[in-house]
């Protein structure tokens, strides 16, 4: 009987013993967060357009007297100089009818010496009555039409030297030839689709549009997109392009369709590496902030639509503060609020920080690692 109500007691001491655990609070996580001070800083905004190139002139060479193409003195995307030979067209026929105006010219030419003779002859002796007046006038007329049987000759001398000279066709700037569209042995007219384009892109265009609304935010021709401004070229496959182009004017109308105004930029372009018709991002710098209060971004927090940032008072007690987030600059971004440089900041770990606000866990703190 003893030994039951001693194993009773034990049970029952157990009992309280395992209740007794159950009721020891739970301790609480401890959280370690990095914290920064806000730094001060210059901060730029940039933007950013869709620019597409053109060459500065893009030369179609077109036949101007018809004929067989008798040589093709360049290769496809050759580098070509103003003046070099691309074409020459048969020209025997044009050879043939220069020889002819000119035999023309020199007859002409020896008719007119024949009617000053007799011009000259007949002068003194209608002074002096030997011959009629109208053996003198008819005399003058002869000079006359032979003046202008001359002039005539020459003027088609002239125009046959010109069609020669057509046969030939030469690069009317430097640039760059494109694909032949005619080749030896194809006739071609002066109505015919042009035989090769020539472009000149050193420098080379740049268009592009912005929004009306751009235009009055960076003031017009007083802003950073003004005539002789300088801007970046970002090329397609995201690498910068070397040196800056030099926006050079501002079309005078916001188009009507797109509520955008057309700017123009131009940029060297030595290599010929940039080709009329690929597309280009035209980045622009269009505003500077000086001394702004720069915070890394990881470090704002958005609580029902208000910026956030943690800060952490000497107690290590973390309290939100609001603030207004400014431009980007880097990994940090401006913001302006009740925060100064000797305010620490939660940068990571601000979830942790929050639930430590609201009593679910411990905060400790430590300086945030530098970027490698």
């Amino acid at each position: 009987m003893m030994f039951r109500q001693l194993s009773i007691l034990g049970c029952t001491a157990l009992i309280l013993s395992g209740c007794k655990d159950k009721a020891k609070p739970m301790e609480m996580p401890e959280f370690t967060v990095e914290v920064a001070t806000p730094v001060r800083g210059n901060v730029t905004e940039y933007r950013q357009w869709v620019g597409r190139l053109d060459g500065m002139v893009d030369a179609e060479i077109l036949p101007q007297v018809t004929g067989y193409v008798k040589e093709r003195l360049f290769e496809n995307g050759q580098s070509v100089k103003q003046g070099d030979i691309l074409y020459r067209l048969d020209d025997i026929q044009y050879r043939e009818a220069l020889q002819r105006a000119e035999n023309n010219a020199i007859e002409a030419e020896a008719n007119l010496v024949k009617a000053k003779k007799d011009l000259d002859f007949y002068e003194p002796l209608v002074k002096n009555g030997s011959v009629s007046r109208q053996s003198y006038q008819d005399a003058l007329q002869a000079y006359r039409a032979a003046e202008a049987s001359l002039a005539a000759a020459k003027s088609s001398v002239s125009l046959a030297k010109t069609n020669v000279d057509y046969c030939v066709l030469t690069a009317p700037v430097d640039g760059i030839a494109g694909f032949a569209q005619a080749e030896v042995g194809d006739y071609v007219a002066p109505n015919s689709q042009p035989m090769v384009l020539v472009s000149s892109f050193d420098p080379i265009r740049i268009y592009f549009d912005i929004s009306e609304q751009d235009w009055l935010n960076q003031n017009g021709t007083k802003g950073p997109l003004a005539p002789g401004a300088q801007v970046r070229l970002i090329l397609a496959n995201g690498t910068d392009y070397p040196g800056e182009a030099t926006v050079t004017g501002v079309n005078n109308t916001v188009s009507a369709s797109t509520g955008s105004l057309k700017l123009e930029a131009r940029a060297s372009n030595p290599d010929a590496l940039l080709r009329p018709g690929m597309y280009v991002n035209v980045r622009a710098k269009t505003k500077e902030i000086k001394d702004a209060l720069l915070v890394p971004a990881e470090s704002i927090v958005n609580i029902q639509g208000q910026n956030m940032v943690i800060a952490v008072n000497d107690k290590g007690q973390p309290h939100v503060v609001p603030i207004v987030k400014g431009l980007p600059e880097g990994d940090k971004v401006s913001v302006t609020g009740n925060i100064g440089t000797d305010t620490v900041i939660v940068v990571t770990g601000t979830q942790q920080a929050l639930m430590t606000m609201e009593g679910r866990g411990k905060l400790k703190t430590k300086p945030q690692t530098p970027a490698s």
